[in-house]
């Protein structure tokens, strides 16, 4: 696979923070996930002392929208943080 460095200053993404409420303590609204629950979980898999599977939890992804409208995601595994965007080059 042939590698190759992307400038993405250049196309326009940015991570977008939505502002939270101060002295809201209700729950987010229903289909919006909350500040700290990812929309995806990342989990190793480990088994325990009986040789069950266990699945550790290791970190998260969350969907954000960038200034442009375009989607991706941020991969959060313990202190590395990355951005994870699709496909769409052909």
């Amino acid at each position: 696979m042939k590698e190759s460095e992307i400038k993405l200053e250049d196309e326009g993404f940015e991570e977008v923070r939505t502002e939270e409420k101060s002295g809201d303590s209700g729950p987010a609204p229903s289909g919006t996930p909350g500040a700290n629950r990812p929309d995806l979980r990342v989990v190793q898999a480990d088994r325990d002392k009986n040789g069950n599977v266990v699945y550790k939890n290791v970190g998260g992804m969350w969907k954000n929208i960038s200034k442009n409208g375009n989607e991706f995601y941020t991969l959060k595994i313990g202190e590395l943080k990355l951005l994870v965007f699709p496909n769409a080059n052909k």
